[in-house]
């Protein structure tokens, strides 16, 4: 079976992913550092604290393919000032803010702006490399996600989906956003698990989603569902 290294040889053939950590807390910066560095598919080219001044110029200096943007709240302010920020000193990496939580709409704010993910920061070491190699490689998931909400790229996307979702349907994708399997989220619901299965398929005619995690990306862009 293939490690997670052997995926990111697969997917570069040439060398690791370059990753950029920023966070305020250090002993939180330096654990995403050592996660990150033990996968071979991806080596940390540049670490700093979000309020030091020389940031930017740090990140640009990196060059890196991926930015892991860590901060506590992330608010409106926030977005418009050092997540744009970050966004605009690399254009051409993907940004994945990593968040204690976040204020109502700010998701589809900063995909708007170019943020590629958001993920809490409690997530599952495995979902935050695999975040990693999906927001690098564009790869479109088709499992349930624990890992947050993986955000389309600005210059892919093509306006909101038609349809809008009953008070079930918002329910039964919320689950699937929770990682919650078809069963699981019957039991939580008290349906059955063919009923949880219809909801999800006028779920993806509704939001015209490939996915579950393209159906959670997409009600979460469109403000359907929040995120805790």
């Amino acid at each position: 079976m293939k490690g997670r290294g052997d995926l990111g040889r697969t997917m570069t053939d040439a060398r690791p992913i370059s990753v950029f950590v920023a966070d305020e807390n250090t002993i939180f910066r330096e654990g995403l550092r050592t996660i990150v560095n033990r996968d071979e598919g991806l080596s940390v080219v540049g670490h700093g604290p979000t309020t030091e001044g020389g940031l930017l110029e740090n990140i640009v200096d990196a060059q890196p393919d991926v930015i892991l943007l860590g901060l506590d709240q992330v608010t409106a302010d926030h977005v418009e000032t050092l997540v744009a920020g970050v966004v605009r000193a690399a254009p051409h990496a993907d940004t994945i803010v990593l968040a204690s939580s976040v204020q109502a709409g700010v998701l589809q704010q900063m995909m708007g702006i170019g943020v590629r993910a958001y993920l809490p920061k409690d997530v599952p070491h495995r979902y935050l490399l695999s975040a990693v190699y999906m927001s690098r490689f564009d790869v479109s998931g088709h499992g349930n996600s624990r890992m947050g909400f993986l955000l389309p790229r600005p210059d892919k996307a093509h306006g909101p989906p038609a349809g809008v979702l009953s008070t079930r349907e918002r329910e039964v994708v919320e689950l699937v956003g929770k990682a919650m399997t078809n069963a699981q989220i019957g039991r939580q619901l008290s349906i059955s698990e063919g009923t949880v299965k219809r909801h999800l398929h006028n779920i993806f005619v509704k939001l015209q989603a490939v996915s579950r995690l393209d159906a959670v990306n997409k009600a979460v862009a469109l403000c359907l569902i929040m995120v805790n």
